[in-house]
């Protein structure tokens, strides 16, 4: 059985209209399973294209050749894995999920101030997700700003339709006023609480229908 990786791989030699090694004339750096762990390495880690090439032991300008050449293709090829809005819908009809935001970080340009999130100490792009209860992914959102708040994440993003559609969601505080199970918060002076606003079914906790 391939491994995820070896999967990809596949999937990205299928799509190149020229072969990585052509066979003739100077080979290039790294072969092509190497590139594509080069590439998710960039779009995972979002690290410096300089300390890629460092920890590959590659060339800079390497580097940048292997994210402008294969990370259009690997998002091409994984496409068919990112559920739409109508999927998700379907996948979560009767059941529990999961609703929570993150940031996925990014370069502090200072033309741009929105990208800073407050709440993380950092720039990026919040991110809405949405899974359920056992981890499974269902729906990813569109990049916001990093400044925008999760709830306003929530409206702004086919989430919200998506949990309308569920059996029942569950979300940190961020979330109060939108998803009915959430954590209560702290009262003034004690200590936070181990229990949620709302409630969703037992069914739908254990992941059933009831």
């Amino acid at each position: 059985m391939l491994t995820q990786t070896q999967e990809l791989v596949v999937r990205v030699r299928n799509a190149l209209t020229v072969p990585w090694n052509k066979g003739v004339g100077r080979p290039k750096s790294l072969g092509l399973y190497r590139a594509v762990e080069v590439a998710c390495m960039y779009l995972r880690q979002n690290g410096t294209e300089e300390f890629i090439g460092d920890l590959c032991d590659i060339s800079q300008s390497t580097v940048s050749r292997i994210v402008t050449t294969l990370v259009p293709i690997i998002k091409t090829v994984l496409e068919e894995f990112v559920p739409d809005v109508k999927e998700a819908i379907t996948l979560v009809k009767g059941r529990a999920v999961l609703v929570d935001g993150t940031i996925t970080p990014c370069w502090s340009y200072a033309e741009h101030p929105e990208l800073w999130s407050r709440k993380k100490g950092t720039t990026g792009f919040n991110v809405q997700i949405i899974s359920l209860l056992d981890g499974t992914a269902v729906y990813i959102s569109e990049p916001l700003p990093g400044k925008t708040h999760d709830a306003a994440a929530f409206t702004e993003t086919p989430v919200h339709e998506i949990v309308q559609n569920s059996g029942g969601a569950i979300a940190d505080k961020g979330y109060q006023g939108h998803i009915e199970a959430t954590p209560r918060k702290k009262p003034k002076g004690g200590e936070p609480s181990t229990t949620f606003r709302g409630r969703v079914g037992v069914g739908h906790l254990v992941g059933g229908n009831g």
